[in-house]
């Protein structure tokens, strides 16, 4: 390849490079922000994510805790059961 097919591959890599950044929107000088609170809304997501799953977790764990409780709970105190 020659130095004139390069540049002109460049030029088409580039003017395709802005097709595609306006066709989602990433075209104006705001662009730079809207990716920032992308990658942002993006880690604030996984986040949560993890926190929603560590709640799920402690409910469970609270739930089951309960109903040991109660089952010790209804042995001691003779679990109505005539004794």
């Amino acid at each position: 390849m020659n130095i004139d097919e390069i540049a002109a591959l460049r030029q088409i890599v580039r003017e395709e490079m802005k097709s595609v950044l306006k066709e989602v929107g990433l075209h104006d000088e705001e662009a730079g922000d809207d990716v920032r609170d992308l990658r942002s809304l993006i880690t604030d997501w996984r986040g949560m994510k993890k926190v929603v799953w560590q709640t799920v977790a402690r409910a469970g764990t609270m739930f089951v805790l309960g109903l040991l409780m109660f089952g010790a709970w209804a042995k001691l105190s003779g679990g109505g059961d005539g004794e």
